[in-house]
Formats: C-alpha cells, sequence, structure tokens
C-alpha cells in the first residue's frame, strides 16, 4: 500500500544548517610608529583542512580607525603574491574568471562603511595561507587616538550585503599578538597602561593612545621602504579627500588615477593578483568563509540591519570605456555628450526597432516560468559560464538565447520582490533560479548554488523555487 504523504510537510522541513565557517589559527598585529604616520600591518592565518581546492573568502571591519588600507599580499609556504589596484569593475571580472578557471587569485574589495571583502581563490587541501592587509594613518604633532578592532567590532554593524559577502562569526578564540614597532621616545597606552613591546591581546577593540613627545624627530635611517609606500598612498588618500570634499562635481578620473598611483583601496579600485594559467590545480574551488572572533556570540552567521537594497554612494558609475565583459558589472550607462545632442545611431536604431515589433508579453505564471528555467538549464555550461554567471550576477555570461529568459523572468514582479528582500538584483536571483533548476534536472551539481549562499540556502529563495516548481 502507498504510504499516506502530509502536503504540509514540506512547509515545516527544517531549513538547512549554515556550513560551518573556516577558523583562523592565529592573528598577528603589528604596529609601526614613524612619525608623522602608523603603520597597521595585521596577518590572519589559516588552513585548508578540507579535501578540496576552496576559495576562501573573509568580510571584516576596519581594523583602525581612520585607516587607508593601501595593500594586501597572500603567502603560502615561501611563495608570495601581492595584489595591485586596478579599477574595480575590471578587478572583479579578472578575479572571477581566475576563480572560475582554478587558477590561484586574490580580490581585496571595498564594501560599505569601511567594510570590505578579502578573497583568496586556489587554496589547496593542507596549505597554510597568511592573508596580510596594510594600512596606515596620520599622526599628529602630539601623537593620535585610535580604536584597534582585531576582531569582531560589536560597535559597527555589518552592512546589507549578498550572501557570498556577508561576514561571519564565531565563539572560538585564537591567539592574537599585538607587536608595537618605533623609537623609544613614544608610548603607547592603553586603559592609562603603557603597552609592551610585544603582547597577547583578545578580541575586544582597543583603545591605543600612541603619545609623541614634544620635538620628536625621527630619524631619516628609521624608514625602509614599506614606510615610504605607506606614506605616499597617505598623502594620495589626502588628496583624494579633497576632491571629494569640494562643491564642485568630482573629477572622477583623478580619483582613480591617485588611488591607482597609491596602490589605495577605494570605492574606485580594489586590490587584485591573478595567477598565471595553471597556477593552481584547474579544478573550481569550493567556496568557504573564514570567521573572526566574536566572544559574545554564538557560531552563526551575522545579520545584517534593514537596508535599502541598492545604496548609490556605494557602486558609482563607472567611466567611459571601463564595462569589461564579462564582469560584476550590473548594467550599461550612456554617457551623453551635451544636453541637446543626438542619440548614437545604434541607440536610434534600437528604439526605431523596438517601436517597430510589439515588445513581448511575459507570463506571470509560475509553473510555467519554471519549466522554461528547467528548459534552459540544460543549454549552459554550468562548470564554467554558468558558475561565472551565478558569482557575478551578470547574464551576459550565458547563452544568449539562455539569458533572454532569465532577463524575461527578472522582469516579473515577484522575482523582483524576492530579490528586493534578498538584498540582490533581479537578475541575479534569476540566475539562481536557473542554477536550481539545473540542479533538479541533473545538468548541475548539487552544491551549485554554494557559489553565491556558500551558508545555507535563503528561505524566500526556497519559498520562490517551490513556487516556480524547482524542488530539488
Amino acid at each position: 500500500m502507498d504510504k499516506l504523504i502530509d502536503p504540509l510537510m514540506p512547509l515545516f522541513r527544517p531549513s538547512a544548517a549554515p556550513r560551518p565557517p573556516l577558523l583562523l589559527d592565529r592573528t598577528d598585529i603589528r604596529l609601526r610608529l614613524v612619525p608623522p604616520i602608523a603603520r597597521l600591518i595585521v596577518t590572519r592565518t589559516s588552513t585548508n583542512r578540507e579535501t578540496v581546492p576552496i576559495e576562501a573568502v573573509l568580510t571584516m571591519p576596519p581594523a583602525l580607525s581612520d585607516e587607508v588600507v593601501h595593500g594586501v599580499e597572500v603567502r603560502i609556504g615561501e611563495q608570495r603574491w601581492t595584489a595591485q589596484a586596478r579599477p574595480r569593475r575590471r578587478a572583479e571580472t579578472d578575479y572571477d574568471g581566475a576563480a572560475v578557471d582554478g587558477n590561484r587569485a586574490i580580490l581585496l574589495e571595498d564594501l560599505k562603511r569601511g567594510w570590505r571583502t578579502l578573497s583568496v581563490a586556489g587554496v589547496q587541501p593542507g596549505e597554510e595561507v597568511s592573508l596580510v592587509c596594510e594600512s596606515v594613518i596620520a599622526l599628529g604633532l602630539t601623537g593620535a587616538t585610535v580604536r584597534l578592532c582585531p576582531g569582531v567590532d560589536p560597535d559597527l554593524t555589518a552592512p546589507a550585503v549578498p550572501d557570498h559577502l556577508s561576514p561571519r562569526q564565531t565563539s572560538e578564540p585564537h591567539p592574537i599578538t599585538l607587536a608595537i614597532e618605533g623609537a623609544d621616545e613614544i608610548i603607547v597606552r592603553s586603559g592609562g597602561t603603557d603597552l609592551p613591546p610585544r603582547q597577547q591581546i583578545g578580541n575586544a577593540p582597543m583603545m591605543l593612545d600612541i603619545v609623541v613627545p614634544s620635538g620628536f624627530e625621527g630619524r631619516v635611517t628609521d624608514w625602509s621602504a614599506d614606510d615610504v609606500r605607506a606614506e605616499m598612498g597617505l598623502r594620495m588618500a589626502e588628496q583624494i579627500a579633497m576632491l571629494l570634499g569640494g562643491d564642485g562635481p568630482v573629477d572622477r578620473q583623478r580619483v582613480r588615477d591617485l588611488a591607482l598611483k597609491g596602490n589605495l583601496l577605494t570605492s574606485e579600485t580594489s586590490l587584485v593578483f591573478v595567477g598565471a594559467e595553471g597556477d593552481a590545480t584547474g579544478v573550481l574551488p569550493a567556496m568557504r568563509k573564514l570567521a573572526l572572533v566574536d566572544a559574545l556570540s554564538s557560531d552563526v552567521q551575522a545579520i545584517p540591519p534593514d537596508a535599502p537594497a541598492i545604496e548609490p554612494a556605494a557602486s558609482p558609475a563607472a567611466l567611459d570605456g571601463d564595462f569589461p565583459v564579462p564582469g560584476r558589472a550590473r548594467g550599461f550607462a550612456v554617457q551623453w555628450p551635451t544636453v541637446g545632442a543626438r542619440p548614437p545611431w545604434h541607440v536610434r536604431l534600437g528604439n526605431w526597432w523596438r517601436n517597430r515589433i510589439p515588445s513581448r508579453e511575459v507570463s506571470s505564471d509560475r509553473p510555467r516560468l519554471g519549466a522554461q528555467l528547467r528548459s534552459a538549464a540544460t543549454q549552459v555550461l554550468w562548470t564554467q559560464d554558468g558558475v561565472l554567471a551565478l558569482r557575478s550576477g551578470d547574464a551576459g555570461h550565458l547563452p544568449s538565447e539562455v539569458a533572454v529568459i532569465v532577463r524575461d523572468i527578472a522582469a516579473v514582479e515577484i522575482v523582483r520582490q524576492t530579490a528586493s528582500v534578498m538584498n540582490l538584483t533581479a537578475e541575479h536571483l534569476a540566475i539562481a533560479l536557473l542554477a536550481r533548476a539545473a540542479v533538479s534536472r541533473g545538468a548541475a551539481s548539487p552544491d551549485l548554488l554554494d557559489q553565491l549562499f556558500p551558508d545555507r540556502l535563503p528561505l524566500p529563495f526556497e519559498r520562490l523555487a517551490r513556487q516556480l516548481g524547482l524542488s530539488a
């Protein structure tokens, strides 16, 4: 006799538990004081204890108040890889392509309110990887008071970002050391107590009082080449701040030129390194998140506050000529020469063609939309083009016929509403639904959606997938 199945059972099924984050083995913080600047070098070390190549992703708040990030390096064994500043969208494109190909790659990108994400693709099983971030601040004539944050900052709320960039936190502690370098005359205090040159510290934020004696003059011989580069980066950042703080239009090209010259992480630039072909195994890495320590919380994913899905200040429009394909670029913005200028010929031709042929009506019938997705999913090479589209949210990576279907589905109201709730673009969510269809058809690996949701499938996504008939 057939078993009786409760039709409401799927509604009460518990959601999948989040994937445990990777833990840091140790954190080494080096504060180098060479007035008129102070340098902070934070090295976070972890080990890939899995049996597959991984992409390690660490989302973190600012480590030092008012810091200017000017360098990132990854160390594995005796090898060193240093990232260089590039225009933001081009850097993301280069990194995504390298990660999908399984090559060694590094990307440090600016998020919102000082938060940043460091991604390292191509970490092989058993490898110990050290992530080194360098920043610099200015010291006044008598020093400065700064806030040092080794782990989670309880006073700084995580921004609303897509799931694959959201921060993770853990209650599992690891050794954290603070080393202070500088002339003997310079004093560093915390809570009224002078700090020794080296000590173990906790994960809680610390207020540091850096006291420079009156009339202090540092010796030129105390400066290293790295100190000179850090000082130059700080000067470039000061010039950028002056440009952004003016009343007139911002010269974005000038801002970008200064950021590239100082190798700075800004809203215009990211720091990126892409290894040569075959630098790693060529196997698509599995995305895994690194967690920062927060003694007050359990090992759970940080929940961002309610925030608008799009913050204009966080996603500046790119300049002419900076629209690489493929990549994470969200769209195309036409730059008119003058207000009264005629549109380019290809725009006029496109307008004529759209007016000549009525636009297609997009069905809102959900089972029919699901059937379209299942049919289209088998036309995609998921190990390469599909994964790149899923990671970037750009349907341009997909075959043209599939891209049309994805954009049609992205225009459906229920998809747009769900995307807004999940802080994704509608096109990005439509690609994720296409990937779910590929999994249900057996055209892709069951862990394909880990590329976008490495911890768990969000409930709004699962609900919409069921409505479209795309159950796994």
